[in-house]
């Protein structure tokens, strides 16, 4: 849970970095979309698990755009470790909230009658 909080505080920084850093027009636009988009989700991945992981498809679109589009090492970086933590933190192990599991014990095995007579192997 301590990981969709943790996403819900970046998820806006995609958006802020699409006006402060100089981008190509693709990433610029994907920036926007993309970070505004998953800022919205993240801010539900609280009460639904479909918001969560729907924010999680935007952070892994954010991550593969720094591969797609022709990228400058400034918007590879900022694509990429943005959108790798914030999968990471959406769909990662340790976002889902804890659960416990409990098994039934194994049913005691029944005991050996001793008038039987088992058959010997040739």
């Amino acid at each position: 849970m301590l990981n969709r909080f943790l996403a819900i505080l970046i998820a806006p920084w995609l958006p802020l970095a699409a006006f402060i850093f100089p981008m190509s027009t693709p990433h610029h636009v994907s920036a926007l979309v993309a970070g505004t988009l998953a800022t919205v989700l993240a801010a539900f991945a609280f009460s639904d698990d479909r918001a969560r992981y729907a924010a999680a498809g935007v952070a892994g679109w954010v991550a593969m755009s720094a591969l797609i589009f022709p990228s400058s090492l400034l918007e590879e970086t900022i694509a990429l470790s943005w959108g790798v933590l914030m999968l990471a933190w959406l769909a990662g192990p340790l976002s889902a909230p804890p659960a416990v599991t409990r098994t039934r014990a194994a049913a005691p095995a029944p005991e050996a009658r001793h008038d039987e007579h088992l058959p010997m192997a040739a």
